[in-house]
């Protein structure tokens, strides 16, 4: 073989290499991203208040507000600030002003229970739900339906499940 020929057999092979190597990396980020979910919440404020104690079981209940959320976001509900342990009662209701989401939380037993909301039609959540020392919150996974929700608020208890 003449030194030409070396040289294109060389560079045909480096180039097939890198488009294996491209199709492999797209494919990888590809798989990564398969189920993650996106969107932007602007303006949170959330206020919580914790009664009860050790013999009597820790109720918590929290209510907050949203400006806008776009996309499917993940909205924490309960701050649970890792103190709970254990299967817990959730009370939810959720409403917006303007626009229309679904909102569903994760069950204990791994299902999920929600439903959706627009305005004038609030959506109430009453679902067991699992907590352990590693949990910092119950979230609220939105899918917001066309462009926008606006003035989201919400209410949301847990207490012990028995």
């Amino acid at each position: 073989m003449n030194t030409e020929t070396e040289m294109r057999m060389m560079t045909t092979t480096r180039t097939v290499r890198r488009a294996v190597l491209a199709s492999f990396f797209t494919m990888l980020c590809a798989l990564v991203l398969v189920g993650c979910k996106s969107g932007t919440i602007t303006s949170s404020e959330q206020s919580c208040k914790s009664t009860g104690g050790l013999f009597a079981g820790r109720k918590v209940t929290c209510t907050g507000s949203v400006t806008a959320v776009k996309g499917e976001p993940s909205l924490g509900i309960i701050d649970a600030d890792g103190d709970l342990s254990g299967n817990y009662k959730l009370d939810a209701t959720v409403t917006v002003r303007k626009g229309e989401a679904k909102a569903y939380v994760s069950t204990a037993d791994g299902g999920k229970e929600g439903g959706n909301v627009s305005p004038g039609e609030p959506l109430r959540i009453s679902a067991v739900v699992s907590l352990d020392e590693e949990d910092e919150e119950v979230s609220v996974n939105l899918k917001v339906m066309g462009k926008e929700a606006r003035d989201l608020r919400y209410e949301a208890t847990v207490v012990p499940q028995n």
